[in-house]
């Protein structure tokens, strides 16, 4: 193997590295952006306005989904 197959095989090593880090990094913002979005969703599902009760033995039905 010569000087010059070493040095390509080297570089696509660590080109395809390089792409791997940009990979995970992405997946990483994107989990994080998931992860604000539900914490969202659970404040605004805590300040929903909660449907109020109509006797004792009645149950009311919420529409909020």
């Amino acid at each position: 193997m010569d000087t010059s197959s070493i040095a390509g095989s080297s570089l696509l090593m660590r080109t395809e590295q390089t792409q791997q880090a940009l990979s995970t990094t992405m997946m990483k913002q994107a989990a994080g952006q998931q992860n604000k979005m539900a914490n969202l969703l659970a404040q605004n599902a805590q300040q929903a306005p909660q449907p109020a009760a109509q006797g004792n033995s009645n149950f009311s039905f919420s529409t909020y989904a």
